[in-house]
């Protein structure tokens, strides 16, 4: 049962191609989580553009929404819902349609999670550079710039490229700085995703070992202070209550994080 904070805003859908369930079943395992706010971010859905196995076919939208708008009004005495998408920051080419989602109330808020970029029309992972410090130092500029646009309301999980780079070396350790100075400059929390705990065996999460959260990034964090955020990262309704929720606050605990009580979703 979570007993950490009072709200999940990161949890996504079938239409990803990379998760299971029904919508209404995310829900249930939210209230039954003990979670009093939850929020679907599903990888948002771009117009005139596919990428399978990654996120929906823009046909899926209107799906989407109407389908979140349904179980707002049908657990509306139970749990808060909010609509919502997780993205990535392509630069202008998709920001006047970022805009559009949330100046229209299609959607209550995003948040900013860089997996891939643009390039002529094609998605290219990150991690597919063959020299990593080239494609954690792109991450980082992107990611940046997407903080700075002020369309996001959280960044989920900042500390991914470390993995790349198979180490916490000067270079993650300057990329951890540039982030979380521009974290405090924008007022914006960091996410402590939970996604790759849940894929422990069942055994509690070993910081040390996991690819994100990176023990060493949160120190970082620690030590500038930025607001920090929990996200459970669901893509299976069960993911709610295999998340172990002890081991991560313990783990805030420890490393003194600013852990915000609050929803961050300014509606």
């Amino acid at each position: 049962m979570n007993k950490m904070q009072s709200f999940n805003i990161h949890s996504h859908t079938y239409r990803c191609g990379h998760a299971s369930g029904t919508d209404e079943e995310y829900v249930l395992g939210a209230i039954k989580a003990g979670f009093e706010i939850m929020g679907f971010a599903d990888h948002v859905i771009l117009p005139n553009a596919v990428q399978r196995g990654m996120r929906g076919s823009p046909h899926e939208l209107d799906g989407y929404l109407q389908s979140i708008g349904e179980l707002q009004e049908k657990y509306k005495d139970k749990i808060k819902i909010y609509k919502g998408f997780e993205a990535e920051w392509y630069g202008e080419e998709y920001a006047s349609y970022y805009r559009d989602l949330l100046a229209s109330g299609k959607v209550d808020y995003l948040i900013l999670g860089q997996h891939c970029f643009r390039d002529g029309g094609h998605f290219y992972w990150y991690a597919s550079y063959r020299d990593a410090d080239e494609g954690r130092r792109h991450y980082a500029r992107d990611l940046i710039a997407g903080m700075r646009s002020g369309l996001f309301t959280y960044v989920c999980h900042p500390d991914l490229y470390v993995a790349w780079g198979g180490r916490f070396d000067r270079v993650a350790l300057e990329i951890a700085e540039e982030i979380c100075k521009t974290a405090l400059e924008m007022d914006m929390p960091l996410e402590v995703n939970m996604g790759p705990s849940l894929y422990s065996g069942g055994g509690r999460p070993n910081f040390e070992y996991l690819s994100y959260p990176n023990s060493r990034f949160w120190d970082v964090v620690a030590r500038y202070g930025c607001k920090v955020v929990f996200g459970v990262d669901a893509h299976d309704p069960r993911d709610y209550q295999h998340a172990d929720y002890e081991a991560f606050k313990a783990f805030a605990e420890e490393k003194k994080l600013n852990l915000i009580s609050t929803c961050p979703v300014k509606k």
